[in-house]
């Protein structure tokens, strides 16, 4: 993830200092925010490297399954806003990781999609696709995956999170 945020960084010196700016949130805590809100409520952050680790036991527990590991390093690694860009043709935006985003709402999200795929979890979501697609990690072998809910179908874009990480482009 280092990666990534050396290369959004790089590109919002070039002059794309969107890249770093996200709306302003009273009820996040400011360790991701620095600087001033703007005149339209935006607000820089920077990604902070996580020392707090979350304990996905008692998620784990109370859905009745075993997360797949990348998954639990993915929300272990750093706080941040915003993480996207584009791979092949999809544009990807993953989950962010903010003090205020706790455990307990990323279990309602699992939940909820545990519910609409007949209270099986073979698939656990991290994020969302342009075109209103789920990216999801397989929960057996880690592949990331768009799954188009309605079709009932899975095209693996990744051989992990790490991998589809180091490969958006911030650029289309």
């Amino acid at each position: 993830m280092n990666q990534y945020f050396l290369l959004r960084k790089s590109l919002a010196e070039g002059g794309l200092d969107f890249l770093f700016k996200t709306p302003f949130d009273e009820d996040v805590e400011s360790l991701i925010y620095y600087g001033k809100v703007d005149e339209n409520d935006y607000i820089s952050w920077r990604p902070v490297e996580k020392k707090e680790i979350y304990d996905f036991s008692s998620l784990e527990e109370k859905l009745g399954i075993r997360m797949h590991v990348s998954v639990i390093e993915y929300f272990n690694s750093y706080w941040f806003a915003d993480l996207d860009g584009f791979i092949t043709d999809h544009y990807i935006k993953l989950e962010s990781v903010q003090q205020t985003t706790d455990i307990e709402s990323y279990f309602n999200l699992l939940v909820g999609y545990k519910h609409n795929h007949d209270n099986k979890l073979e698939h656990i979501p991290i994020g969302i696709e342009g075109n209103g697609l789920i990216v999801v990690v397989d929960n057996q072998n880690g592949l990331v995956k768009l799954e188009d809910f309605e079709r009932k179908s899975f095209e693996v874009i990744s051989e992990g999170i790490k991998q589809l990480i180091v490969t958006l482009r911030l650029q289309k």
